[in-house]
């Protein structure tokens, strides 16, 4: 929410902490500081995060053998296309998701579906996938720009994949793997006959893949929840919310530890979250009481 400069008029303004039970404005726009009563805490300030996850169909093509095969473009009989899509906001009850009918299955027309899961993007702050980065975002992008669909509106991406990969030794990095590791809900049992009775339209196995979908995004939130205290690049939801709160939960309860994170020039306190446990750095108040002017520095 922003406020409303007294003196201008312009509501282009940012927050600039709060002093005597009163929060401290900056207008952008004239330059002028003011105050505004404290409003209520909004549950809807909490900022839009949306885990999904797409299904695809393969691709047709001519090939001469099976093994050590290079194929050219030109081989491609009929091209790949979005099969489904499930989504849902984190902490929501509710589970969105779409998939083809089976006149658009036979055609590989995905156009219908597509907008429906942008209007979903569209609304997002945050969106959760594993392997979004490489695999979901873009396999979804290229069907919007084949599509004549414009970008959604920008927002930050949390690949699970990654994070597992960065931060983690495990013996595979697969969903399906980490679900059943940390004894979550695992995905649902598929072989490929699937896929391909949703190309050919049978809606019983159409209905069976909007399942697995589905399956596999409460899923997908459990893993995400997992490995969040460990996630160090977590997109800052104190930012987003414009309040003094854990970047990775937004919890309002935070201990400080007798642990200092020190670096070349400072040295911070930290904390860990009382809500989802993850130790985090300050960096609005260091501990050096005297500035440091000399430096060893390697040659």
């Amino acid at each position: 929410m922003k406020a409303v400069c007294p003196d201008c008029g312009s509501n282009h303004s940012r927050r600039k902490g709060i002093r005597l039970d009163k929060q401290r404005w900056l207008c952008n726009f004239c330059g002028r500081q003011f105050t505004t009563e404290l409003m209520p805490t909004d549950p809807s300030a909490f900022p839009r995060m949306l885990l999904f996850d797409i299904e695809t169909t393969p691709m047709t093509v001519y090939v001469w053998g099976l093994y050590k095969q290079r194929i050219p473009h030109t081989n491609v009989i009929k091209e790949w296309n979005i099969l489904s899509w499930s989504a849902k906001w984190l902490f929501d009850d509710i589970i969105h998701s779409d998939v083809l009918t089976p006149k658009e299955a036979i055609a590989g027309n995905d156009k219908r579906i597509l907008e429906s899961i942008w209007l979903k993007l569209d609304e997002a702050d945050i969106v959760i996938a594993h392997n979004g980065d490489r695999f979901d975002l873009r396999k979804l992008n290229a069907r919007f720009i084949d599509n004549d669909i414009k970008p959604p509106s920008p927002f930050r991406s949390i690949d699970t994949l990654k994070i597992a990969r960065r931060e983690f030794a495990f013996s595979s990095y697969k969903q399906d793997y980490l679900t059943k590791h940390f004894k979550l809900p695992e995905k649902l049992k598929t072989e490929f006959s699937l896929w391909i009775n949703c190309m050919a339209g049978d809606q019983e196995a159409l209905d069976r893949m909007l399942d697995y979908n589905r399956h596999d995004t409460m899923g997908l939130e459990e893993v995400y929840l997992k490995l969040r205290p460990y996630i160090r690049n977590h997109p800052n939801l104190g930012v987003l919310m414009d309040r003094d709160v854990c970047p990775n939960c937004a919890c309002e309860f935070m201990e400080e530890l007798e642990a200092v994170y020190f670096t070349t020039a400072n040295q911070f306190p930290v904390y860990r979250c009382q809500g989802c446990k993850t130790p985090y750095i300050r960096h609005k108040k260091n501990l050096n009481q005297v500035g440091t002017n000399l430096r060893s520095v390697p040659k």
